[in-house]
């Protein structure tokens, strides 16, 4: 708005209309510094840009969705989840790429841990150790004679009462001789104790164990039949593997003859376990996933006979007598249990007994205790 400077004879009354006319012009530039310029707002419809509406809408239901191929790719085996094919290179047990004979016969030995079984040889190592303490006995009696001789001679008494490194040895050579030659056969004597000593401590395989390898060995005919006459000593046989030997475990295998095919296989068997070989009258199976179902079933039988008594106890009204008479036959239940499950030690069952009754009765305790403050 442009100043107009007015008339000199507008002005009057003590220039009152001019200072209106300024007063106007101030308050009209303020109003027009305080208000914002205009800016309009630019809109977008469906039909002016379809594309950017459709990508966050579904950026939305991605966020929603919860993506369970990631989970369940958590839990997979990591040869799974590696994107290159280095266990392609992997090296499988597989006795069908074995010639027929020695390394045939040893690959099964070393497919599995019941199958790694070696003859303990018990009878030529006690022969052996017979022999060398016939030979000791012979040297002490030796020793024993020089001793008496010198003795009752008084020249040679003070070889009796010195060692035989005194003065160098001299005038005591026969015995120092006789000694380094104890000493010799003293050693291989007590490293041959010693090996014999850690051999016994190997455990021996069940009959079950043994068998399946005599029968391996007899029916393939890997090796000659003149090679073949170490398997027949059952009794002989040592394993290298530890493992559990129980009732339990022994029908548990005997289960594993049922497991050919079927929904059985499928649980028990691997695919490392169906690529050992493409013999049919062979049978591999998953020894862990046989634990784990032992494993199981102990636990599932061991909360049954500690809960089952107390359950007895609770929904029926019982004497005290009764109930020491339950509690002696579950505690006989629970200790054959673990010794027909188990390959528990005699203190280890007593003390899983004791602490089984110990339960049981502090139970009964506090129900008789109830019952009579009722």
């Amino acid at each position: 708005m442009a100043n107009i400077t007015p008339p000199q004879g507008v002005l009057g009354g003590n220039g009152r209309l001019t200072s209106q006319i300024q007063v106007l012009e101030a308050v009209e530039h303020s109003n027009r510094r305080s208000k914002p310029a205009h800016h309009p707002t630019q809109r977008y419809s469906s039909a002016q840009s379809p594309g950017r509406l459709e990508s966050s809408t579904d950026n939305r239901a991605n966020a929603r969705r919860f993506d369970f191929k990631k989970l369940f790719a958590m839990f997979a085996p990591k040869r799974d989840r590696i994107p290159d094919k280095r266990d392609e290179k992997l090296i499988a047990i597989n006795l069908d790429n074995h010639p027929k004979g020695y390394p045939r016969t040893a690959a099964y030995v070393n497919s599995t841990d019941d199958t790694v079984l070696v003859r303990r040889f018990g009878d030529l190592r006690a022969r052996l150790l017979l022999y060398k303490e016939v030979e000791l006995t012979d040297l002490e009696q030796k020793l024993a004679k020089q001793d008496q001789e010198d003795k009752e001679k008084a020249a040679t008494a003070w070889k009796v009462a010195h060692s035989i490194h005194h003065d160098d040895g001299k005038g005591n050579e026969d015995k120092k001789a006789l000694m380094e030659v104890i000493d010799r056969r003293l050693k291989d004597y007590d490293e041959l104790l010693l090996r014999e000593t850690e051999i016994r401590k190997l455990g021996r395989p069940s009959q079950r164990v043994h068998r399946n390898f005599m029968d391996w060995i007899w029916t393939q005919n890997s090796i000659g039949p003149e090679d073949q006459q170490f398997i027949f000593h059952e009794h002989d046989f040592v394993s290298l593997q530890h493992y559990e030997d129980s009732w339990l475990d022994n029908v548990m295998h005997r289960f594993m003859a049922y497991c050919k095919r079927g929904l059985l296989r499928c649980i028990f068997v691997t695919k490392a376990d169906k690529a050992k070989t493409s013999n049919p009258k062979v049978h591999f199976y998953s020894s862990e996933r046989l634990n784990a179902v032992i494993r199981i079933i102990i636990a599932l039988a061991s909360a049954i006979l500690l809960l089952l008594p107390v359950f007895l106890f609770l929904s029926i009204d019982l004497t005290p007598k009764t109930m020491a008479g339950l509690t002696l036959a579950f505690a006989f239940v629970f200790a054959t249990s673990i010794s027909v499950t188990t390959n528990a030690r005699r203190q280890e069952v007593f003390a899983a007994t004791a602490a089984y009754c110990a339960v049981l009765v502090v139970f009964i305790g506090n129900i008789q205790q109830r019952q009579w403050q009722h």
